[in-house]
């Protein structure tokens, strides 16, 4: 067992950090104001009987029904596909709102990983036989996986709720699906904007598109699509169940499409909110630091 779990640890934290993370990036180096809108399409049928609903209209209700907390706890097992390799693994969550993220990951039974992670800082040791730890911020995860994450995508999916987005009526698409019944709408997150205006970050065509349950409006489907390098991320969430006074999605499922396809199956146990907890994190003096160089 020890020789299976020796190389676990940095080979399921970083796909697993990617997965729960990912917003995919892209450099396109048109200007923001050529870029293409998603046309409005109404394509409801008879059979779905759903009422017509602006962008600004289904944003409030979607954030309205989003689970809202000071502190989380949960405990989920995940069952994460690197192309054909397949590894599971235990996960304890705790969070604190807008504010801390701790992971505690475990391989039958034993303890294999612990991740602190902030708005600037991103720490995790290693645990059995490697005896490592990092300490870094998102840039050192982005330049390793390629992605553009921060702290608000890691907490928005980890939890089903919708990212930062801009939600100005000419940036916000919304449309009717026939084929599932469900609401869709399409678009921009505020950080990428915010980059691009202070001349960080060229403009791109890449939007969030989030379809909603036509009775809940809990998102059901998020996808990100990078039409430059054609890499695409999405998350599904299914069997929701009350949490306190909200709904939560206790089946998630995260795909990633690129050069190599990466997919996770993550099924909560628990969901416990608005019980103040701590979130211990040490880095023992025998531990050797993990060195990323740009």
């Amino acid at each position: 067992m020890i020789t299976i779990l020796k190389q676990l640890p940095l080979k399921i934290l970083f796909p697993f950090l990617l997965l729960v993370l990912m917003e995919t990036s892209c450099k396109n180096k048109k200007n923001l104001t050529k870029q293409k809108p998603v046309t409005v399409v109404d394509t409801t049928s008879e059979k779905c009987r759903m009422d017509f609903k602006t962008g600004k209209s289904l944003s409030k209700l979607m954030n309205d029904s989003e689970l809202d907390f000071t502190y989380a706890s949960a405990k989920f097992s995940c069952q994460l596909t690197l192309d054909s390799e397949e590894h599971s693994f235990n996960v304890s969550l705790r969070c604190r709102k807008d504010s801390v993220i701790w992971l505690s990951i475990s391989k039958l039974g034993i303890d294999a990983a612990r991740v602190l992670i902030t708005k600037d800082t991103v720490k995790f040791t290693l645990g059995l036989t490697e005896k490592k730890y990092f300490v870094g911020d998102f840039s050192y995860i982005n330049q390793m996986l390629h992605a553009d994450l921060d702290y608000e995508m890691l907490q928005a999916l980890l939890f089903g709720n919708s990212a930062d987005f801009h939600d100005e009526d000419e940036k916000l698409k919304p449309g009717r699906d026939k084929t599932t019944c469900q609401y869709f709408l399409s678009t921009v997150r505020k950080r990428r904007l915010r980059r691009i205006a202070n001349g960080t970050e060229t403009p791109n065509e890449s939007y969030q598109t989030m379809w909603l349950d036509p009775e809940t409006f809990k998102i059901t489907t998020l996808e990100f699509t990078d039409i430059q390098t054609k890499r695409k991320f999405a998350s599904s969430y299914s069997d929701f169940k009350p949490v306190d006074k909200y709904l939560a999605p206790f089946k998630l499922v995260y795909t990633i499409t690129a050069e190599k396809n990466i997919k996770a199956n993550i099924s909560y146990g628990r969901i416990n909110i608005n019980e103040p907890q701590t979130f211990p994190f040490k880095i023992p003096a025998s531990y050797e630091r993990i060195e990323f160089k740009k």
